[in-house]
């Protein structure tokens, strides 16, 4: 590609970028939280607003496509040629809660302009992503004419809350979705311009745990003694699952784990991760000791499971009284590394914490749905095509790397389409605080990534 093509589009993006940055901002004013114990029209709101700019973006066969629960998945398409290509292009315009407010520095659904970053929820995870394509779209039109990729959107409305209903959204339109690769932009970069691709996602599922004493609380002062505490004995239960380091003591959790290959330790330690980079990026205390030596912080966030507990409740530390409580309960998220299987994997879970309710407590345990790790192969073409699209759009060398976290839809494209190239993008880094307070995007990669899917849609043609 001459270099003269390539100053064109970057100078014809930057001069659209204040139009990118306000249709973001106007897409981070809906708080368009997924999850059930929230306002359920925010999430139809976010969808009749991606709607919106679909058709103004010129995009046809617009529609929603729902699933089971309502959340509306926003389709529409940009078809050239048969003779083209067809790449689907995925992303979320749903959101996390906000977390606490009072951390925040800015309102959390309003888009906040500081130095080089946008603060706001759903700036880098995942509002962006479909600011992305949809530049990316206009400016390969501006570039190719009729001469681009078959594109094809959708922008899903409960990734956040776990996609239970998008299986059925790609079984019932697999005909309408069908591609010749995925490019998901809801991942994110290594660092502040270090352009990635993510190769390995690690799967999730979670238990939700109550146990039970007594009938109603009672007067500590009492009771306390010979009744069994649910507290501490939920506490126990918790304990039982890892050793003091850390390592899960269910029996063969980890008996199916597909260990990276050469290439990919090759690749991870490429990275240059050093145990004070990773304390930086993730705020962590000065005298907390990490579980794992600095050579293997990235294994464990990309090749191995973890247990986190993301809840627990035992009373209510605003009314907190001398009283035995009656029960106590505690969500446990699970994170599935490549290799393993959720469906098994939360049975275990389930199966050995009942083992270990003591006391002949009353245990109530339930599941939520999963998903299954993901590890793709980069051998195909188009990865060559994105990670050099890439290393021109950033001016940086483009790096394969794992991802801790997970993407349904990953997992559920392959089972849909079959072995097509699914590329893992994104534009989230170590300081975006996606999920927490404060989340934001920084905006020299969202150009960059911008600059990126251009080149990588030209270049496919």
């Amino acid at each position: 590609m001459e270099q003269k093509t390539i100053d064109s589009i970057v100078a014809a993006i930057r001069e659209k970028m204040p139009a990118y940055i306000d249709t973001l901002s106007d897409l981070v004013r809906i708080p368009s939280i997924s999850f059930d114990n929230f306002d359920q029209k925010h999430v139809l709101e976010s969808a009749e607003k991606v709607k919106e700019l679909f058709l103004l973006a010129g995009l046809t066969n617009v529609q929603f496509l729902l699933p089971p629960s309502g959340r509306p998945s926003v389709y529409g398409e940009s078809l050239t040629s048969p003779d083209k290509p067809t790449v689907l292009l995925y992303a979320h315009h749903d959101v996390q809660p906000p977390m606490r407010e009072a951390l925040w520095n800015t309102k959390p659904f309003e888009a906040s302009l500081q130095g080089d970053r946008l603060y706001g929820r759903g700036t880098s995870d995942d509002k962006a992503g479909i600011v992305t394509h949809l530049a990316a779209l206009e400016q390969v039109r501006a570039w190719k004419g009729n001469e681009g990729p078959n594109l094809k959107f959708l922008i899903e409305g409960e990734e956040e809350s776990g996609s239970a209903g998008f299986e059925t959204i790609l079984t019932k339109n697999a005909e309408l979705l069908k591609c010749d690769a995925v490019i998901v932009a809801d991942l994110g970069n290594f660092a502040k311009g270090t352009p990635s691709i993510t190769t390995t996602l690690r799967g999730m599922s979670a238990v939700n745990v109550e146990i039970r004493a007594v009938k109603a609380p009672l007067h500590s002062g009492s009771w306390s003694g010979p009744i069994p505490d649910p507290g501490q004995a939920l506490c126990h239960m918790i304990t039982s699952l890892t050793d003091g380091k850390g390592k899960i003591l269910i029996p063969h959790f980890e008996d199916t784990l597909v260990p990276p290959t050469e290439a990919e330790l090759e690749s991870y330690k490429s990275l240059g991760m050093t145990e004070k980079i990773f304390r930086n990026d993730g705020g962590i205390l000065d005298r907390v000791q990490l579980k794992v030596p600095e050579n293997e912080i990235l294994l464990s966030l990309w090749r191995r499971p973890s247990v986190v507990v993301t809840a627990m409740e035992i009373g209510n530390r605003l009314n907190a009284g001398n009283v035995l409580q009656d029960t106590a309960y505690a969500r446990i998220g699970i994170r599935l590394a490549p290799g393993m299987d959720a469906n098994i994997a939360t049975q275990q879970v389930v199966e050995f914490l009942q083992e270990k309710v003591p006391y002949g407590l009353e245990c109530n345990i339930t599941t939520e749905d999963g998903a299954n790790p993901f590890v793709t192969d980069t051998t195909h073409p188009f990865f060559k095509k994105m990670s050099e699209s890439m290393s021109i759009a950033y001016n940086a060398e483009t790096k394969f790397i794992g991802c801790g976290a997970s993407i349904p839809g990953a997992e559920l494209f392959r089972n849909t389409f079959g072995n097509i190239p699914i590329l893992l993008t994104g534009l989230e880094d170590p300081e975006c605080n996606a999920h927490g307070e404060n989340e934001s995007l920084y905006l020299p990669d969202f150009e960059h990534g911008i600059v990126a899917e251009t080149l990588f849609f030209g270049g496919i043609c």
